[in-house]
């Protein structure tokens, strides 16, 4: 990941990703392979935007060796049910421009829509300033019976 952020402009910084990391509840879902390593990865939040209830994932990473075998959608989807039964409205994931690898990932496999709040709604005269945009999947909520509580 590390090349990733050093493509954009605010690059890489250690000390800060490991501060993000230690934030205020983070959440981390890792897959294992048998012999105890890590295959993928995602780190996640429970978030308010704009007040809206949102599972925000800050990233997710999948081992090379093991992309391109469903373990990143797997992880998407378990983040995405989480989500649903917190009572989330919406998933959402910054993705990097660049990274035309994962913007098809979320966009063409998992149908992530670009977010009213990612930059080229923002600040549609200077999107191309911005390396990345923020997307998101709206969640389906449970309807609730009237005999339910």
């Amino acid at each position: 990941m590390k090349d990733e952020y050093d493509a954009c402009y605010w690059g890489w910084n250690e000390k800060d990703k490991r501060t993000e990391m230690r934030e205020k509840d983070p959440w981390f879902l890792v897959a294992r392979t048998p012999h105890n390593q890590i295959a993928a990865a995602a780190h996640f939040k429970f978030d308010f935007d704009e007040d809206i209830e949102v599972l925000y994932c800050y990233e997710v990473q999948v081992a090379e060796e093991y992309r391109g075998k469903g373990i990143g959608k797997f992880l998407m989807q378990i983040l995405e049910l989480i989500g649903t039964k917190a009572e989330m409205k919406k998933v959402m994931i910054t993705v990097f421009k660049h990274n035309p690898r994962a913007v098809h990932f979320f966009a063409d496999i998992l149908k992530y829509i670009d977010d009213e709040t990612s930059p080229k709604f923002i600040d549609p005269i200077d999107e191309k300033e911005y390396c990345y945009e923020i997307m998101s999947k709206a969640l389906k909520m449970k309807v609730k019976k009237p005999y339910e509580s």
